[in-house]
């Protein structure tokens, strides 16, 4: 009898320590799923376009041995941030015959993702835009609302941009720095290179119809405006002035004072020109005060 009822006891206690264990259990269970599910949640490269209204893609038309430009672009635009568009910026060149290009252009890609290669050789007249705009839609997963085609040497702020892209059409839209640059018709001429921006369906058109593909040798800007007029196409031209100009004397009538409306300035062809454009929008702003570092800009 003595037993029967110790091993009662022991059998009550048992399961009292199963129950326990298996409350326990599920409540970790929960608390890792949730947990998990959140942190995936933040880390989904998608997940910050739901509240968005566009979406937009930046090219910087480079060359793959510019890595100190791109380092450097990378962090000026790295720091910029806009709600109302999700913008991609890239790194566009053509193949890459160097060996020792390639093997950092690799490592560049292993780390950032964010160049784009085409199929072409390095040029500045001879279907580089072309190429670009119509090798898009065969190599993206996806499609952005805008595309535009960028220099290196300009300095694009990416939330007056988006502003200003925000209430424009998404379709048949081409806006930029209209050529010459007295001019503020965007239905003449076509748009400076430093920056423009075409509407997806533009894109696509490019690549299926035979009059830029006919057409790629000359001033690239200027052909992409001969090719929107020859096909009938860009009812909605818009121009950026004269909030995207070039740096303040470098460029005759293209160039005026830095304003604080800018959407780009372009020609920053010296290290100084970066500085003076940077320090004037005060981009250095956001630099908390640290115990770790002692940088003044006074």
């Amino acid at each position: 009898m003595p037993t029967r009822k110790l091993f009662l006891a022991l059998l009550s206690s048992f399961a009292i320590l199963l129950f326990v264990f298996f409350i326990s259990f599920s409540i970790r269970l929960n608390f890792s799923s949730t947990t998990s599910l959140s942190n995936n949640t933040i880390l989904l490269p998608g997940a910050t376009q739901m509240n968005t209204q566009f979406t937009l893609l930046i090219g910087i038309f480079t060359r793959p041995g510019n890595f100190d430009r791109r380092r450097f672009l990378r962090l000026v635009y790295g720091i910029q941030s806009t709600p109302i568009a999700h913008i991609d910026v890239k790194f566009i060149f053509c193949n890459i015959t160097n060996t020792e290009q390639q093997f950092f252009v690799a490592l560049e890609i292993m780390r950032f993702n964010d160049i784009i290669i085409l199929n072409c050789s390095e040029n500045m007249n001879s279907g580089k835009t072309y190429t670009y705009f119509s090798t898009l839609p065969q190599i993206l997963a996806t499609h952005y609302d805008y595309v535009m085609k960028a220099d290196d040497d300009v300095y694009l702020r990416l939330a007056p941009l988006a502003s200003s892209l925000h209430p424009l059409p998404r379709v048949d839209l081409y806006y930029g720095f209209v050529i010459p640059c007295p001019s503020m018709n965007a239905f003449v001429h076509y748009m400076s290179g430093m920056g423009f921006v075409l509407s997806w369906d533009l894109v696509e058109w490019i690549g299926r119809s035979n009059i830029p593909v006919n057409n790629t040798y000359g001033p690239e800007d200027k052909l992409v405006g001969q090719w929107l007029n020859l096909g009938n196409k860009a009812k909605n031209r818009f121009s950026a002035k004269p909030r995207m100009y070039d740096y303040p004397g470098t460029n005759g009538r293209c160039s005026h004072e830095l304003i604080p409306d800018t959407i780009g300035v372009h020609r920053l062809k010296k290290w100084e020109q970066w500085i003076d454009v940077l320090r004037f929008f005060n981009v250095t702003k956001q630099l908390q005060p640290s115990r770790l570092y002692n940088v003044s800009f006074d």
